[in-house]
């Protein structure tokens, strides 16, 4: 289903090796990772949300919109989910069947998926729960944009699933917002 890049990841890191990949997409750009600047995560209930985060998912949203791809937003925490959804109605955004959390979205992909991750600070929360993480990561046929915090992925979450993802795929992975408004349709290429 996912691209090789993130396959060959997910079987080497989650699966022994034992995941065996076979998919046409064999860029490592078909994962990449965004840094939302000045991103920060705020209680929400018992949970947690990220406003800017959650404006560059909406970004991202109009983009691929405009593009006439096919995808969906996956995000780890409920609030988060429903703050993305009603942006997302603001904004005159398709929002039917488009926003879920990670838990919901177990057995579904799409053609892209946008991730948001919500946690920029000192603790990992889902980030932790691997099984959790490998279903966010692999829900892509075509290609993930990751939106977070580059200090937080490099930092705090370095050994998780996601912080070994992106050291994996290294440097190249990580793409601006400025940079993303240039080259649009070749986010993946």
């Amino acid at each position: 289903r996912m691209p090789l890049a993130i396959g060959k990841f997910i079987s080497k890191h989650v699966y022994e090796g034992r995941l065996k990949t076979n998919h046409p997409l064999t860029s490592p750009k078909t994962c990449r990772f965004v840094h939302v600047k000045g991103t920060q995560e705020e209680r929400k209930g018992h949970s947690w949300v990220n406003y800017r985060e959650a404006a560059m998912v909406i970004s991202l949203s109009r983009l691929m919109k405009q593009l006439g791809w096919s995808f969906r937003i996956i995000t780890p925490y409920d609030p988060q989910r429903s703050f993305i959804e009603n942006e997302l109605k603001r904004e005159k955004l398709p929002h039917d069947d488009k926003v879920f959390n990670v838990d919901s979205f177990q057995g579904n992909e799409a053609d892209y998926i946008i991730v948001s991750l919500v946690r920029s600070g000192t603790k990992l929360g889902f980030l932790q729960e691997q099984r959790r993480a490998n279903v966010m990561l692999t829900r892509c046929k075509k290609g993930m944009i990751i939106c977070t915090s580059r200090p937080f992925v490099e930092g705090v979450a370095c050994d998780s699933l996601v912080g070994k993802l992106a050291e994996t795929l290294g440097p190249e992975a990580w793409i601006s917002s400025t940079r993303i408004a240039q080259i649009g349709g070749r986010l993946f290429k």
